[in-house]
């Protein structure tokens, strides 16, 4: 029998991370291939908009060999992009409609007055929760179309289609979510080359979402770290009783773990890989999770 593949492709600046789940029945997904592949050019959007014809063919044919070892066949694939690219916001919206063509019309109201900087959006939405008489919660993931038609162009011409895109974070929330608290209740500190992601969930939804590119010294992470939650001191009181978790791409020393713990004042659970799953591939095991589960 040959089983169907889902895959997820992670993008970082001059990498790609590539993994592969098949469906088990009633047991989820289940690794099945996953590589990091270094690349000769930068994936970067200005570097990407530089390449001259011959360094794009280049591009193209590294990136089809690359992914296609991983895929076996299969065009379909779950796009994580960096969180850098666009913005994850939770959203309360009193009277927010039912109908869909209404909402994403007040949804890019919203957007427009938080961010007046930022033209040609592209968005999506999804009603974590809606009670009478209350505001109704969102969760809104929006790019600007240029950035996101750049890449998804790429791996057409690469010959594949990005059927589900979403950001690194919530990729890796996904990969993990069964680990975190049972209740839900969790607040999830990552820690990767690129800088620090910090998000609290309450009962498996999302009610916080920060990413700061900092680079990968441990030292500015923590200090940026205190500096959100000295900034944002509201979002985190309140939530004694959460549970924290720490992800990082690479192995961190103790004395980074501690300074996590008096951070947020409570001690940070780390989070390992498991199986023949290394950590560097958790984004793209949850990417290709929603592609497997059409989310």
């Amino acid at each position: 029998m040959t089983w169907r593949r889902y895959v997820g492709v992670d993008i970082h600046d001059t990498q790609l991370r590539i993994a592969a789940l098949r469906k088990r029945w009633r047991k989820g997904g289940l690794p099945v291939d996953g590589r990091v592949v270094d690349l000769q050019h930068s994936l970067e959007p200005a570097r990407l908009r530089e390449l001259d014809s011959g360094q794009r063919t280049g591009l193209l044919a590294a990136l089809r060999d690359a992914i296609q070892t991983v895929a076996v066949g299969e065009k379909r694939i779950a796009l994580s992009l960096p969180d850098r690219c666009g913005y994850v916001l939770p959203m309360e919206i009193e009277g927010f409609p039912r109908l869909r063509g209404e909402g994403m019309a007040m949804i890019d109201w919203q957007l427009k007055k938080l961010l007046p900087g930022c033209s040609g959006l592209q968005f999506d939405y999804q009603v974590l929760k809606r009670e009478p008489g209350n505001p109704t919660r969102l969760l809104v993931i929006a790019a600007e179309k240029s950035l996101l038609g750049l890449y998804q162009e790429l791996l057409q011409d690469a010959g594949f289609s990005s059927v589900h895109v979403s950001f690194h974070g919530l990729n890796l929330y996904r990969h993990w979510r069964y680990r975190l608290d049972p209740e839900g209740d969790a607040i999830l500190v990552v820690m990767t080359e690129d800088g620090v992601n910090l998000q609290i969930y309450r009962a498996g939804r999302l009610e916080y979402y920060n990413s700061r590119r900092t680079g990968a010294e441990s030292d500015r992470q923590v200090q940026e770290l205190h500096r959100i939650v000295a900034g944002y001191a509201r979002e985190f009181s309140g939530r004694i009783r959460h549970r924290l978790f720490l992800h990082a791409d690479r192995g961190v020393e103790r004395s980074v773990v501690e300074a996590i713990n008096e951070c947020f004042g409570r001690k940070a659970e780390v989070l390992e890989g498991h199986g023949d799953s290394p950590l560097v591939l958790a984004a793209d095991l949850g990417a290709a999770e929603c592609l497997m589960m059409g989310d």
